[in-house]
């Protein structure tokens, strides 16, 4: 501070040094040349403004007392002397002081005025420069406009992205960087917003210096003066492109899934805290349940196998106690009408941001339809099994003669045994090694016979089915040993082609059974008319290409035709006069039920070969 008032003293100093001098050296020129006291008052005037402009008032002051001193001393009579004689000559010098005043006065204030308004436009200047700096560098593209929408400044981030000079965009040039169709929108909401006074913002697609068009947001805020009028606007322009592609893909994801939601079956559900039904679609309308019906109760409340099955709801509800997730739930309900509906039900827990929870949200489906279709195939199922056991109890009054010429060979040799064996102890020295001989024959006869029955009786009686890894071959000889009769009887001779070491099959012994039997008593059948050719029959089991267990009967009969082939395993279909047509068809449904094939096919020669083919058994790991 203080060294600002000496220098502004020493300033001072230097230009009231400056004036004195000046006003010497008019007043020696003036003095030369004889000018009269109003010239050289005049000329001294001027010399004091010029110098006002230059100084303080302070030393313009100075400077006019200088003057008078100088004009009553050199100019003003008598001369040489500062007293003036003249009235005249004293009004003349008083005007020159006061005037000289008054004018450095004035002059010192428009100097002052000036250089007030030359700093503001300084400060101003140096504003604009800020300004324009701090808008060049924000990351957007900013622009202002005068009251009117006249547009007087772009930044340099949005002339460098339109590729436009700022002489072309200046103005209303800005517009040519606008879409064509998006021009006259974007006019009519500008002069909106101008109209307004307020905030506003608008979308139109804006080009890019290399052609491509992207969507951006404008967005204006008024600068409002003092008398509350807009001075003017600024605004940024944002690029939108990828945020409305989002929002569009958002919409679209939305829609689609509510399509979805809408057109599907299945119904979607919210339940509180509570566990009590708050929301549902639409769709479960369709199912017979009324809106009144379910909501704000549980679903334990709507279900009726409560009571059947109560380990599963106590599962349940544990589950929801957790709150856990669950899938696939299944239970029973009612209908309005009374009728049965089954449900199954998925949900997740839904959790605010805080952990909080807040309920389930899920999805149901009605499956009465599936159900009903598991009841008939169960159903089915055990009319299969029914005929099958009728079908085989058939089959063992069809082998009533081998079966009881099987037995039969057993029990006589036990008892011509047995009689041997009295004769050997009846001798005056028994014989006991033959006597132990023959009843070891007796007891290997008696098994025999024991075996043969427990075939009939496996064949016979109507068991569930029990899967149990087996070997085919042994399966094959076990039915064998039951149509032995009835192959000595039609005077078939039978060829056996088993192949060893064959993988196990996994599958139910009696069924298998019966499928073989089947097919072998077909096969004699087939041959009673043959007395041209042997009636030969083939028993053969392989693994085919595909690694499955394959069993074919080969016979030498009358043959199937090609369009017979297929039809042969349709229910109720026969080609025998007295035969049911239900045998093959029983068969192939024994075979599928095991995961195989059961097919037919000509032979090259005549006859027929029926085969299936069954996956081979594998371990459990």
């Amino acid at each position: 501070m203080m060294r600002n008032q000496t220098t502004k003293f020493w300033r001072s100093a230097a230009q009231c040094s400056f004036g004195c001098i000046a006003l010497a050296l008019v007043t020696l020129a003036c003095f030369r040349l004889e000018v009269g006291l109003a010239t050289t008052a005049f000329v001294y005037l001027i010399v004091i403004v010029l110098l006002s402009l230059m100084g303080s008032f302070l030393v313009s002051a100075i400077l006019s007392i200088v003057a008078v001193g100088g004009l009553n001393y050199f100019f003003a009579p008598p001369i040489f002397n500062f007293r003036v004689d003249y009235p005249l000559d004293v009004a003349l010098v008083a005007a020159f002081l006061l005037s000289s005043l008054i004018v450095s006065g004035l002059v010192g204030k428009v100097g002052r005025q000036t250089e007030a308004a030359r700093q503001a436009q300084a400060r101003a200047e140096q504003a604009e420069r800020e300004m324009r700096l701090a808008v060049g560098t924000i990351p957007a593209l900013a622009w202002r406009t005068e009251p009117d929408g006249f547009c007087d400044f772009l930044n340099q981030r949005w002339l460098d992205y339109t590729g436009l000079s700022a002489d072309q965009a200046l103005g209303w040039g800005w517009t040519s960087a606008i879409h064509p169709d998006d021009v006259a929108g974007l006019l009519d909401d500008w002069r909106a917003i101008l109209a307004s006074g307020t905030r506003g913002e608008a979308e139109a697609r804006l080009r890019r210096f290399d052609g491509e068009f992207r969507l951006f947001l404008f967005r204006a805020e008024p600068l409002l003066g003092e008398a509350g009028r807009v001075v003017k606007w600024y605004g940024t322009t944002i690029d939108i492109e990828q945020r409305k592609q989002a929002e569009l893909a958002l919409r679209e994801s939305e829609q689609r899934f509510r399509d979805y939601a809408e057109m599907a079956s299945d119904w979607l559900w919210e339940s509180g805290p509570d566990h009590r039904f708050t929301l549902v679609s639409n769709q479960l309308a369709a199912t017979g349940i009324g809106e009144g019906f379910r909501l704000g109760r549980t679903r334990w409340e709507l279900a009726t196998d409560l009571e059947d099955d109560p380990e599963k709801w106590r599962r349940h509800v544990a589950t929801l106690a957790r709150n856990e997730p669950f899938r696939d739930f299944r239970y029973a309900a009612k209908r309005e009408d009374g009728s049965a509906l089954y449900i199954t039900t998925s949900g997740n827990p839904v959790l605010d941001s805080q952990g909080n929870f807040l309920g389930y949200r899920g999805v149901s489906s009605d499956v009465t339809a599936q159900i009903r279709t598991q009841q008939a195939e169960e159903a089915l199922r055990a009319s299969q099994v029914e005929l099958a056991h009728v079908t085989r109890v058939t089959m063992l009054g069809q082998l009533t003669a081998s079966i009881a010429h099987e037995v039969n060979q057993p029990l006589a040799a036990i008892v011509t045994n047995g009689e041997a064996g009295l004769r050997w102890l009846d001798r005056e020295t028994p014989d006991l090694g033959e006597v132990r001989r023959t009843v070891e024959r007796i007891i290997k006869d008696g098994a025999r016979a024991a075996e043969v029955i427990r075939r009939v009786r496996a064949l016979s009686h109507k068991t569930d089915i029990d899967k149990v890894p087996l070997d085919i071959n042994s399966v094959v000889n076990e039915v064998i040993a039951l149509v032995q009769r009835e192959l000595f009887r039609h005077r078939v001779p039978l060829r056996m082609e088993l192949s060893p070491s064959l993988p196990m099959v996994l599958a139910d012994r009696v069924q298998l059974q019966q499928v073989i039997t089947n097919l072998v008593m077909n096969g004699i059948e087939a041959m009673q008319l043959v007395a041209d050719r042997p009636r030969d029959l083939v028993i053969g089991s392989q693994q085919d290409d595909t690694h499955h267990v394959l069993v074919a009967v080969k016979d030498c009969g009358v043959g199937i035709t090609d369009e017979n082939a297929e039809r042969l395993f349709t229910a109720f279909f026969t080609t025998k006069a007295g035969g049911m047509g239900m045998g093959l068809s029983i068969c192939r449904s024994i075979i599928e039920a095991h995961g195989g094939r059961l097919w037919a096919s000509r032979n090259v020669g005549p006859g027929t070969t029926f085969q299936f083919a069954l996956p081979p058994y594998q371990a459990p790991k």
